[in-house]
């Protein structure tokens, strides 16, 4: 200890402080700063308590300078090994790439603190620790069983530290049913704490992770699955199901196209098929708000196809025919220009025909460019119509669209989006193709009718700045729909 007491320790402290002042200053990492400024107050403390020391010691204060000298020389050791630590922990995670564990920044605080400690004692108090650690296992035993919850989270933190099954930053897991999930935040030395995707703090103690199944989400980056199982009744296809869901999911942004989504049949249960429905995000936050979606575009897009998801089939429903449905859509139909030429009985045949469709909002109803064959009526809510990027026109309940590619085969003239949900009747081909059959007159009367819906949209149009629909005249228009449905001139 002759050696801390010399001139050369003093010289070699005081340019210690100052490189640590320096490093402080200069570091980048708040983590760095953090541990320098523990060294720094050690060493700032040492250099002030040397100075008081020297001062005693003149005066002949005795008693009071031994006590002063042991403080400075714990101060010294302390702000040696703070700084020690606080380098080699900052080597560490330039090489590991991630935050350093605080229980593994305290446990090395720990043992050298005692290893200083100890030979600074003994010298300059006569205090040997080993015996008195020696005299004290009664006192231990004691000690053990009172902290033995906490010693076994202690023990399992070193031991989660060894394995690394996770660290700050990593999504994980914790239970058979994953009754903890969250984001790590820190790894302590009782337990871990976690912040949830509701943004709340969970502290797990550490004995508790060590005993349940863990699981963790990638990291760095890399592809998170999601999986949700889903039952379909027996009559639908399974090639059919997989188009619908496929389909579903290529329209969320979130859902990345590699690794692609998939759909498989699981198996056949008691009253439906089970679907294993699996997608990967990039990032775990993403996961809710994505399954969300997945879920929402499902449903109306089963609802569309008129893909059943059944109730379990022990119950026996006993329904009755609604006939105020059919007499809202006959009064629906029986508003529009294109059916005016139509008798009652004709539309109320139209009307029977036609089938209802949700969609949700954002979902669109038909796209520019495509082929289509159903005609739709709005029942409720609201739609936008684009034609070249360039919204033309709001429709709401009442209006129609998609007949030109219906009754022509004309590719579609304009993107047509649900602005909020929307209820639509449609009709397809089938149904005028057999109004048609029974009554071929009607086939000139609604090429008049179209030529004049194709001019009032061309003026649309024009005003709005957007791209107009070809003008087609009333005999092309017959020709057409003379063609498509097959009807003798």
């Amino acid at each position: 200890m002759s050696f801390l007491q010399g001139n050369t320790a003093l010289v070699i402290g005081v340019v210690l402080l100052t490189l640590v002042a320096i490093g402080r200053a200069l570091a980048k990492e708040q983590q760095l700063k953090a541990d320098l400024r523990g060294a720094l107050m050690f060493l700032a403390g040492w250099l002030a308590l040397r100075g008081l020391g020297f001062v005693l010691e003149q005066i002949n204060f005795h008693g009071v300078d031994k006590a002063i000298r042991v403080a400075w020389m714990l101060s010294f050791a302390f702000g040696c090994v703070r700084a020690f630590v606080a380098v080699a922990l900052f080597g560490y995670r330039r090489l590991n790439v991630g935050e350093t564990p605080k229980i593994l920044r305290d446990l090395l605080d720990f043992v050298l603190y005692v290893i200083a400690a100890v030979p600074i004692l003994k010298t300059q108090l006569d205090v040997d620790l080993t015996g008195l650690l020696a005299t004290s296992a009664i006192l231990s035993v004691v000690l053990g069983l009172a902290l033995q919850e906490t010693l076994g989270n202690f023990f399992a933190g070193l031991s989660l530290q060894l394995e690394r099954p996770y660290r700050a930053g990593d999504w994980i897991s914790v239970g058979e049913n994953g009754e903890h999930v969250g984001r790590v935040v820190q790894i302590a030395w009782r337990a871990t704490r976690i912040v949830t995707p509701r943004l709340e703090e969970t502290t797990v103690p550490n004995s508790v992770i060590a005993k349940q199944p863990l699981k963790n989400f990638p990291r760095g980056g890399l592809p998170v699955g999601i999986d949700f199982e889903i039952g379909i009744a027996y009559a639908v296809p399974p090639n059919t199901v997989r188009t619908e869901v496929l389909a579903a999911l290529g329209e969320i942004s979130s859902v990345l196209k590699s690794p692609a989504p998939f759909c498989r049949v699981k198996e056949f249960g008691e009253s439906a098929v089970i679907y294993t429905i699996r997608f990967f995000v990039m990032d775990f936050n993403d996961w809710p708000s994505a399954q969300d979606e997945a879920y929402t575009r499902l449903w109306y897009r089963f609802s569309r196809a008129n893909i059943e998801i059944p109730y379990p089939q022990r119950v026996v429903h006993n329904r009755t025919v609604d006939t105020s449905s059919e007499q809202t859509h006959l009064a629906l139909l029986s508003r529009l220009d294109l059916f005016q030429p139509f008798s009652t009985e004709e539309k109320a045949d139209l009307a029977r025909a036609a089938g209802e469709r949700r969609f949700g909002k954002g979902e669109a109803l038909i796209r520019e460019g495509e082929q289509g064959d159903t005609f739709y009526v709005i029942v409720s809510g609201e739609v936008a119509v684009a034609r070249g990027g360039t919204e033309v026109a709001r429709l709401a309940r009442g209006a129609y669209l998609g007949e030109m590619s219906l009754l022509t085969g004309d590719a579609r003239s304009a993107t047509v989006v649900a602005t909020t949900d929307v209820m639509v009747l449609e009709l397809d081909r089938d149904a005028f193709a057999r109004h048609f059959a029974a009554h071929p007159e009607r086939a000139g009367q609604m090429s008049e009718l179209l030529a004049q819906r194709r001019a009032q949209l061309e003026a649309v149009a024009a005003a709005s700045g957007a791209p107009a629909p070809e003008g087609t005249k009333a005999n092309e228009i017959l020709r057409r729909l003379r063609s498509i449905f097959r009807l003798q001139h």
